[in-house]
């Protein structure tokens, strides 16, 4: 049996689901690491699909209906590994009828962001053709996103990737490899990068920032998308128990917020995107990039990366799956598949 919200505030819509992702973040949600923190009980699943069953009164007045197919987002309450989900109505935005559930739960906010990170590091806009593009973790989801938009613009582009499986599946997508380690790959290119987006803030940014060009841009994302939150290797980060000191102070939840201050207040050539200010700041920009992500999606330019598609019972497996770091591309929970 499941539990079917009903809308308390006069803002709340109910969402019937028709996919949800299953991300490091909602892994992380669960834990309690990192700087966004949710309220339990905890249903993961920040990025969702599906058509409005029901709405406030305020929701009604925005123009909002029942029947409306919608994307939604909400980086610390989640809900979406549901059949059904309620969210706040600043938090969705309309999406295609005709697009694949799974690929838009994709779009939300790994292709999205993606797109942002690109978008951001262009001078005045122009076109990223010839231009050296280098992604910390390319092999993560969102790394993997800058890489196949990238491509359509035919930039250069190079990644780091922490194994050699890793290394081997990205170079088949035609990009140059390194090792995830900064002092394996820093010195061949510091100083030579046109853009640079950190998808991983493995040294609070400082390897990325010394690669980009005096003209380029560095553009750091919140690194909640990389399985490096939950590896105790050699740069420090990972950190899966909590990491509290002695004195019972959470250090990465300290150290990320330190690297989104420098990153920017402090550095040069810096952007740093933060996908929910987008959507709250200016959600009529944020749903006409979606449209133009649907419509490379639905033209065939673009095919976002699925790992698997699985139910909700499959969700608590899936979470320990990604903790491996092996899961490649995007896990999606169609609640409603019985293929």
């Amino acid at each position: 049996m499941y539990y079917t919200p009903a809308p308390k505030e006069p803002e709340d819509v109910i969402i019937q689901v028709e996919a949800s992702t299953v991300t490091v973040r909602d892994c992380l949600l669960c834990r309690g690491i990192g700087i966004d923190k949710a309220r339990y009980p905890f249903t993961p699943g920040c990025e969702i699909v599906g058509t409005i069953a029901d709405l406030g009164g305020k929701a009604k007045l925005e123009g909002w209906r029942i029947g409306d197919r919608v994307v939604a987002f909400d980086h610390t309450k989640g809900g979406g590994n549901a059949k059904s989900a309620k969210v706040h109505m600043g938090n969705i935005s309309m999406i295609s009828t005709t697009i694949d559930a799974a690929s838009a739960a994709c779009l939300v906010d790994v292709y999205m962001s993606a797109y942002k990170a690109l978008r951001l590091g262009k001078k005045d806009g122009m076109p990223l053709t010839g231009r050296k593009i280098l992604i910390t973790d390319g092999f993560s989801p969102i790394g993997q996103a800058v890489v196949a938009l990238a491509k359509l613009e035919g930039a250069n582009i190079f990644v780091t990737a922490s194994d050699s499986s890793e290394q081997e599946y990205m170079s088949s997508l035609g990009v140059k490899c390194f090792p995830l380690s900064p002092t394996k790959w820093l010195h061949k290119v510091a100083g030579k990068m046109d853009v640079v987006i950190d998808n991983t803030c493995i040294d609070s940014y400082e390897s990325s920032w010394e690669a980009v060009s005096p003209e380029g841009v560095l553009v750091c994302t919140t690194g909640m998308t990389s399985t490096l939150n939950f590896r105790h290797d050699e740069f420090g980060e990972g950190c899966a128990s909590g990491c509290a000191d002695a004195f019972g102070l959470n250090i990465p939840k300290y150290r990320s917020k330190w690297a989104a201050m420098k990153a920017k207040y402090l550095m040069s050539n810096t952007q740093f995107l933060d996908l929910t200010e987008c959507l709250t700041t200016d959600p009529k920009g944020y749903q006409q990039e979606l449209k133009y992500l649907c419509f490379l999606v639905e033209s065939g330019a673009l095919v976002p990366k699925v790992a698997e598609r699985i139910q909700i019972e499959e969700v608590a497996d899936a979470h320990r799956y990604l903790e491996t770091g092996k899961s490649n591309g995007t896990i999606v929970c169609v609640p409603n598949d019985n293929s």
